[in-house]
Formats: C-alpha cells, structure tokens, sequence
C-alpha cells in the first residue's frame, strides 16, 4: 500500500503522455509525511519519476549540475535530462529527456497545496521504497 489511495485522485488521460495517468492533490504536510514514509527524512534521497520519459532521479542527483542552475527541488519537476546534457533528446525519444514540469504540457501527476499555492510535482518511484 503506497499511502496514496488517502489522496483525491482525478483521471487527467485525456492530456497524459502516458495515458491513464492519474492526478493526485494533497497538502505539503502530507506529501511530506508520504516522502518519508516511502524514503526516509533525507529529502536528498527521495525519488521522483519523470512523468514523460520514466526517468527516476533523486535531489542528489542534480547537485553535479548546480552551476547549471540545477537545484535540489529541480527533482520534483524537472527531468535530469535537462542539465545532463540530454537537451536535445524529445519526449518519448529515451531518458532521460528534457522535460519541466512548468512548461506549456503540464503533465505532472501530483499537486501539492502549500498554503494557497499549488505546485506541480513529479511522482514519487514508489517501487523503490527506503
């Protein structure tokens, strides 16, 4: 059981690369809550799937490209592809691709309120646990 059955989860397939994709809304203190549950307190080390490729990374995994303009919190909307180097590689062409989150396509899967501010996420690889 992921924790995210808990969660209103509204059908978005009509506009999901993926087809079926679900979204998912909650509150900041229960993404954290399920984060944790999933990965342990280390934000760090939390995993998130890029909604159009499948690419998982972690915030840690974006720390070699920071003077790229690549921070902790690029993991929950952006795909790695966009530092690493992948740039030019399209959508549903391989991964990791150059996908954010905050473009025109919003194909992020999660919606967390943080007080009146809803912000796009990624999902959580929940297959990979703590």
């Amino acid at each position: 059981m992921s924790g995210l059955e808990d969660f209103k989860v509204v059908d978005i397939s009509d506009i999901s690369a993926k087809g079926g994709q679900k979204l998912v809304a909650m509150t900041k203190e229960d993404w954290t809550k399920l984060g944790t549950q999933l990965f342990g307190s280390d934000m760090m080390k939390w995993r998130f799937v890029c909604p159009a490729c499948g690419n998982v990374a972690t915030p840690m995994d974006f720390y070699p490209f920071r003077d790229k303009g690549a921070k902790p919190n690029s993991a929950t909307c952006e795909c790695i592809g966009r530092y690493d180097g992948h740039i030019s590689v399209k959508m549903g062409e391989g991964k990791p691709c150059n996908y954010a989150g905050y473009g025109l396509i919003d194909l992020c899967p999660v919606r967390v309120m943080d007080r009146d501010e809803e912000v796009r996420c990624f999902s959580f690889d929940e297959k990979a646990g703590v």
